[in-house]
């Protein structure tokens, strides 16, 4: 069975995968059952690289 943290890793990991391929926030959250609120919060504590 997963853990918790397993499950956000892996929710998190799909919210990322659905914004890179051009999905609006909104559809992610509706095709993920979770609130643009949360979608929002994942996508803005990603660590830009320096580049």
């Amino acid at each position: 069975m997963r853990t918790e943290e397993e499950a956000k890793y892996d929710l998190n990991e799909r919210i990322f995968e659905l914004y890179d391929s051009g999905m609006p926030v909104e559809n992610i959250s509706s095709r993920l059952n979770t609130t643009v609120e949360y979608v929002n919060s994942v996508l803005s504590n990603v660590p830009v690289e320096a580049g």
